[in-house]
């Protein structure tokens, strides 16, 4: 296997389910969600002393173009496994963003919701639906249910109508994705959109992620049947929720946050592994390759990705890639897109000349697959 990796990394393979086949899964978030809406915005905040994620590069994240997506599409289009599946990404979707206009008109009384395809109207001119349709049909991607928005809106109205002075003048600029001192004891910015820490949210929460996977089936035809919460927190009361509307497979990290709404959303900390079941039945997957090149330019990520594989591998695990949106939006920095890109070119070419064996599949097929073997 090359230079040895800490034990505690193959530890972490062994509980779970296993395969003789290479499986390979991309799973990329937050697709919809404006995040920073421009350069001049960027900067402004920055004059307003606004805290925007610059030490570990969030900033750079942004909504989508289209020519981001098509760039990306043109790398998936190059390669093809065994079976002559493409690469295909697993798009994990929020639905919206706010609308910040009406909220404003309302005096922070009352949340507005704007479809995706409104916000790429406003920021772009086009909705953008036809290239995405396109890629679903092409079989380069395929989209399954990350949020309504990428935001904890009880929270984030509640502090806008006490007059917190970072939260309103980023909301002058339409952003919400500041680090900054909230209201609630535990959270430092916005983004944990399950983190209920009361039962009137948890309600709150629960109508929301209806709406939110209404509004998925209706934009793109078909049920969502695998779910990635926010920041991986989400409190359990949800997951009856998610079941009622077909959600079978949890995408996640080892480690979920969950918040308790009866005790003010104190929460603990949850390990999961692949193949694992709740109490529901539902099952996890769990993302073991990190492919995240927005982190840090300097960093070799393709190696750092590959041996990450081949660890996967060596333990009989499906390898599930983490890699957001930031990494392939250029927004903000056309270079920093660009730059990734290529990286992620050079990652496929690398794991099909490694692996010819090698199986793409999106997380709902893997988590059938393994349905399918554990019943």
């Amino acid at each position: 296997m090359g230079k040895k990796q800490p034990i505690l990394q193959h530890v972490m393979q062994i509980p779970g389910w296993h395969t003789d086949k290479k499986i390979f899964v991309f799973e990329s978030d937050d697709w919809g969600s404006i995040r920073m809406p421009s350069k001049q915005v960027y900067q402004s905040l920055i004059k307003n002393g606004v805290n925007v994620g610059n030490n570990d590069n969030w900033h750079l994240d942004c909504l989508e173009s289209g020519e981001d997506i098509e760039k990306l599409f043109s790398i998936i289009a190059k390669y093809k496994d065994c079976e002559g599946n493409f690469p295909r990404f697993t798009m994990n979707m929020v639905m919206g963003n706010p609308d910040f206009e009406k909220i404003k008109k309302s005096k922070f009384e009352t949340y507005y919701h704007e479809h995706f395809f409104d916000s790429y109207k406003r920021y772009h001119g086009s909705d953008l639906q036809q290239i995405w349709n396109q890629g679903i049909q092409e079989r380069f991607i395929k989209p399954q249910f990350h949020a309504r928005e990428h935001l904890n809106v009880a929270l984030w109205l509640k502090d806008l109508k006490q007059g917190f002075e970072k939260t309103k003048v980023a909301f002058d600029y339409e952003f919400f994705s500041l680090i900054t001192s909230t209201s609630s004891p535990f959270q430092r910015h916005y983004l944990a959109a399950y983190w209920a820490e009361s039962s009137e949210e948890l309600s709150w929460l629960e109508d929301i992620l209806q709406q939110g996977l209404y509004l998925f089936k209706n934009t793109f035809g078909f049920k969502s049947e695998s779910f990635v919460a926010c920041n991986y927190i989400w409190p359990k009361e949800l997951e009856p929720i998610l079941l009622n509307q077909g959600i079978k497979i949890f995408q996640s990290q080892r480690g979920q946050l969950q918040p308790d709404p009866f005790k003010k959303g104190k929460a603990k900390i949850k390990r999961h592994y692949t193949g694992q079941r709740n109490s529901l039945g539902q099952f996890y997957t769990i993302r073991n390759v990190k492919f995240e090149p927005f982190e840090n330019e300097n960093t070799d990520w393709v190696d750092r990705a590959l041996k990450d594989i081949r660890l996967a591998f060596f333990w009989k695990k499906p390898a599930i890639v983490s890699t957001h949106r930031v990494n392939y939006v250029g927004g903000i920095d056309v270079k920093h897109r660009d730059r990734n890109l290529k990286a992620l070119d050079l990652l496929l070419k690398k794991v099909l000349e490694l692996w010819p064996e090698v199986i793409f599949l999106t997380s709902d097929q893997l988590g059938s697959l393994i349905k399918k073997n554990m019943t």
